[in-house]
């Protein structure tokens, strides 16, 4: 009788490849292809593909260039997740595999496709240029090339992590919102404006924060955290999210969109009464008008099934409500100075 191989003492083992296809020029709709090789341990998922390219089947297609995570050009779906092929170890993600010894391999999501696994990139780069994506120096132009235009290294430090970002559209690819609203800002967009935003060169802090907060911008993120959970560089991009939503409150105030009057109206309630007013919340949001066109016949279902929200005089406030209304007042002088802090 032969005894079981551990397989962590094996070097090389058949994996499946199951990768999407689909040729708009010549395809109806998409497939699967299942291509089988024998891999070793250590082998990425992209020098996997590019041996089915160059061996099996040259006409499967897929963006590569750097090889070494540096570019972001081949950023896919593998096993369900937005990932760099080039630094997705093969044996790591079979541990994983819900079919033993298949990797299925899927373009990413939210942007057009193109062929197989390319996505179309422009939608996102025109967001960019939307959301004027680059720094409009506050050096005047006649004075640019003549010396070096420094920051503090502690404001270099606030966005230094977002310097990271190399487009790879993971985050973009596991955006809940972008699946329901292809005019959403879009994670990576939101991280590139923040990056701007904080860097006390730029001129056009003002103009962007503007777009930011209009339709389809930064109030529209559900805080699901797909993004930052997806980021191939470990970017807190909730971070830089929060920061623009603090930026656009204090530089803005909170009636500056539909946005910041749900936040004001939230964080009124649950320090008032530990809990939410939800029988208000839409009117203290958009208005009497909007409510009226808009939520009327959803909230006469509501009344005829009985499942209408307490009217405010009814909500009674949380148990311990004096201890949290301490607590809550302490965090936010906390956040504000914290703020304060960072802006210096």
């Amino acid at each position: 009788m032969t005894a079981p191989i551990d397989q962590h003492n094996e070097t090389k083992k058949d994996v499946t490849f199951r990768v999407f296809r689909f040729n708009p020029q010549v395809d109806s709709k998409p497939y699967f292809d299942d291509y089988t090789i024998s891999v070793e341990r250590g082998i990425t998922v992209l020098r996997s593909l590019n041996y089915i390219k160059e061996h099996i089947d040259a006409s499967v297609s897929f963006r590569a260039f750097c090889q070494a995570g540096i570019c972001g050009s081949c950023g896919m779906r593998i096993n369900g997740l937005s990932q760099l092929a080039c630094t997705t170890q093969v044996w790591d993600v079979l541990v994983k595999s819900k079919e033993p010894g298949i990797i299925k391999i899927e373009p990413l999501r939210n942007l057009p496709l193109i062929k197989d696994l390319i996505v179309d990139m422009d939608p996102l780069v025109d967001k960019m240029k939307h959301y004027s994506n680059w720094i409009d120096s506050t050096m005047p132009e006649a004075s640019m090339g003549q010396k070096e235009f420094l920051i503090s290294e502690e404001e270099f430090l606030r966005y230094d992590k977002a310097t990271d970002c190399i487009l790879c559209a993971s985050c973009v690819s596991e955006c809940s919102i972008l699946r329901a609203n292809k005019e959403y800002v879009s994670p990576a967009v939101l991280l590139k404006s923040y990056r701007m935003n904080v860097d006390s060169r730029d001129a056009i802090h003002e103009p962007r924060l503007a777009e930011l907060v209009k339709d389809h911008g930064v109030w529209d993120c559900t805080h699901c955290y797909r993004c930052q959970e997806a980021c191939v560089k470990s970017i807190p991009i909730m971070d830089a999210i929060h920061g623009i939503r603090e930026d656009a409150i204090e530089s803005r105030g909170v009636k500056d969109t539909s946005g910041a009057k749900h936040a004001e109206a939230f964080m009124s309630d649950i320090e008032k009464k530990g809990k939410l007013i939800e029988a208000t919340l839409p009117i203290r949001t958009n208005g009497v008008v909007w409510t009226l066109q808009n939520l009327l016949p959803m909230a006469v279902k509501m009344i005829i099934k009985h499942r209408t929200p307490p009217p405010p005089p009814l909500v009674k406030s949380a148990k311990g409500i004096k201890v949290f209304r301490e607590l809550f007042r302490e965090m936010t002088e906390h956040v504000k100075q914290d703020h304060k802090s960072h802006k210096k």
